[in-house]
């Protein structure tokens, strides 16, 4: 049974249904960065964004607490009354003395600790105006002093520096620095949320583009049987052929609602992160031939880059800073002081007596607890225990992060080749069919033709389930490394 004539050329079959996903493009599509970009732009991050602002507010708080200048200021007002008598050894009085005195008094202090070398400053300021009436009775008569005193004055300055306990504001200072490597890890972890979060996002970036692509090639195939079928029912051909094709588009149908539905799923879940943007309209695609930057020296790259041995490493500097505190805290105290002070005082109406007194003071004090300080004790040998437990936590996450890498190279360079040898299969195929030619020809048969069709369409959607792992392994690969997202 020869049907040429009535059946026209079939246009260029299995082909078309690869090649169109390949090439398929859109002025409004919707790029891998830039969907990263809108990832970022959105307010998917505020809770770990406070966390990072209070990090750097207890930290600013911190070095405020230790390095500001501290004032404060003081008042008192009151009444003393004392009477006061002396014996002789004769047992007989010598005199009596009634003071009644009201006293107003103003103190100020003002103090300074420097981060440079822990030491501190101290300025103090006291201004007392007391009134005293004092009478006094003795052996000799009777005497009555009034406003004894008018105004006493006290300044000082004094200046010490820490040379062993302290030392360089030790341990003073570990609150401040301790704060500073939380702000640090809060940091990476800022960024490691947001990686892990594209990671993740992106695999359903590239999921939706594998559906879309699949779909597309299933819906070729489906028109390329349909024209068939519209051909054979011209044509002087059995009814099971046409059956056969029937069952063929059927089949090809369900293939396409399965992928729709799988599609939808997707397509809602980026609806969700991507809410101003209609993805009908702007479509997702892939850099087909996007390759990762594959990293020769791992060892090095990891060490550096990978925001998980980085924040371990910061739990190590943090144990360290412990491990310092509490090794300085067994130090004596010894301490270098400076002092320079000046007491004015006016004396009582009737002499008019003044005084003033200037005094310089240069010190050393030692001290030293000789039963020692068990605490600190306890807490030195659990974090110079602990040492060791972060160096093994240490060594495990980079044997991890190393033994991932290399695994997902693999992946990596095994995926080209395998993308390689589909795209040569594929440039084998026939594109005018040979079983087709024969069935139009009378001596072939349809199942031969749906059995090629069949086989092309599957290499086809394998190729781009191919395509799509590959480039889940490069995002995978680039994530485990720290380069889907770069922090500031």
């Amino acid at each position: 049974m020869n049907i040429i004539g009535s059946f026209q050329p079939i246009k260029k079959l299995p082909m078309y249904f690869f090649i169109l996903f390949l090439l398929s493009s859109s002025v409004n599509a919707l790029t891998e960065s830039e969907f990263v970009e809108l990832l970022l732009d959105n307010a998917f991050f505020e809770k770990e964004q406070i966390n990072l602002a209070i990090k750097q507010i207890e930290m600013q708080g911190d070095r405020d607490n230790y390095g500001n200048w501290e004032f404060e200021i003081g008042g008192e007002i009151g009444r003393i009354n004392k009477s006061k008598n002396k014996f002789d050894y004769t047992s007989s009085t010598d005199y009596a003395k009634s003071t009644n005195q009201n006293v107003r008094k103003i103190s100020t202090d003002l103090t300074k600790k420097f981060f440079s070398n822990g030491s501190e400053l101290n300025i103090s300021y006291d201004k007392s105006l007391p009134v005293k009436n004092e009478e006094m009775h003795d052996k000799n008569g009777y005497q009555l002093d009034k406003d004894t005193t008018e105004y006493l004055d006290d300044i000082e300055v004094s200046w010490t520096l820490p040379l062993l306990k302290n030392k360089n504001g030790v341990v003073d200072q570990k609150t401040y620095d301790l704060a500073v490597l939380d702000y640090k890890d809060e940091k990476l972890l800022l960024a490691e949320v947001k990686e892990d979060f594209i990671e993740d996002k992106l695999m359903i970036f590239l999921d939706w583009v594998g559906y879309k692509e699949q779909i597309r090639i299933v819906k070729n195939r489906l028109n390329v049987s349909k024209d068939i079928l519209f051909k054979i029912k011209q044509a002087d051909v059995n009814k099971g052929s046409i059956l056969a094709m029937k069952r063929s588009i059927d089949k090809s149908t369900r293939i396409i609602l399965k992928l729709e539905s799988k599609l939808k799923a997707e397509q809602k879940s980026l609806s969700i992160l991507l809410k101003s943007i209609d993805i009908n309209k702007n479509p997702l695609v892939v850099n087909w031939d996007m390759k990762p930057n594959l990293i020769n020296d791992l060892n090095a790259y990891c060490q550096t880059n990978v925001r998980d041995i980085q924040r371990i490493e910061i739990e190590k500097i943090q144990n360290n800073r412990y491990i310092k505190t509490y090794d300085n805290s067994q130090l004596p105290d010894l301490d270098f002081t400076i002092t320079a002070s000046k007491d004015d005082n006016k004396g009582n109406y009737s002499t008019y007596s003044k005084s003033s007194e200037t005094e310089y003071e240069a010190k050393i004090e030692f001290s030293y607890p000789l039963t020692g300080d068990i605490s600190n004790e306890v807490y030195l040998s659990k974090y110079r225990l602990k040492s060791r437990q972060l160096e093994l936590k240490y060594q495990d996450k980079f044997d991890d992060v190393l033994s991932a890498a290399k695994k997902l190279n693999t992946e990596i360079k095994q995926g080209i080749k395998r993308l390689e040898l589909y795209k040569s299969q594929i440039n084998s195929i026939d594109v005018q069919s040979a079983e087709l030619k024969e069935f139009l020809s009378g001596n072939g048969n349809i199942h031969f033709v749906i059995g090629e069709l069949n086989d092309n369409q599957d290499l086809s959607i394998e190729y781009v389930i191919a395509a799509i792992d590959f480039h889940k392994s490069r995002v995978k690969y680039d994530s485990l490394l720290d380069r889907l997202f770069v922090s500031n």
